[in-house]
């Protein structure tokens, strides 16, 4: 069974207006949840061999603070500019990528293009079902055998965490 987790940068400050919207950092909100949520990851087990971030740096942050947390080898983070600049297509490509030894992946990207895809890989037809806010990790699960079958429609959502929800357990 594959497994998919997906996890929306954590809360970025608007601080600096003269930053381009690629250069925002994360704010101190973001700078504890992120790390919150990859204790989180390592506490329940889901931790991921294989990690897919965009590298805008909220998202960059959010990667490497959250899997240094969850203890996940920093070799096994890789870079995709198209989780930022590229569309929902983009985000199933990555999947799909995902090395054939790995039964679990993580991707790290940005609305609405993470929700949108968490949605349509659980089947919903071009609305949103899932609402993802900062730092949200929603994991989905597909019986495919391989990556490259996964596509809209062939999975279901397992479980979601949210840091507001991390926070009152």
């Amino acid at each position: 069974m594959k497994q998919i987790l997906l996890m929306r940068h954590a809360k970025s400050s608007w601080e600096d207006g003269s930053l381009k919207d690629y250069d925002r950092p994360l704010n101190e909100r973001g700078q504890s949840d992120a790390p919150m949520m990859g204790a989180f990851i390592r506490q329940v087990g889901y931790k991921p061999g294989e990690v897919i971030a965009s590298p805008a740096q909220r998202a960059k942050e959010t990667t490497q603070l959250s899997m240094e947390s969850a203890q996940v080898d920093p070799n096994l983070i890789r870079w995709d500019e198209d989780l930022y600049y590229g569309s929902m297509k983009d985000y199933i490509a990555a999947i799909q990528s995902t090395a054939k030894k790995v039964e679990r992946v993580l991707l790290v990207g940005h609305n609405p293009l993470i929700e949108n895809t968490a949605g349509i890989l659980a089947g919903s037809e071009h609305k949103t079902a899932v609402r993802m806010p900062t730092a949200a990790l929603v994991c989905l699960q597909s019986f495919a055998e391989k990556w490259e079958d996964i596509t809209p429609g062939t999975c279901q959502i397992k479980w979601m965490m949210i840091p507001k929800v991390l926070k009152e357990l």
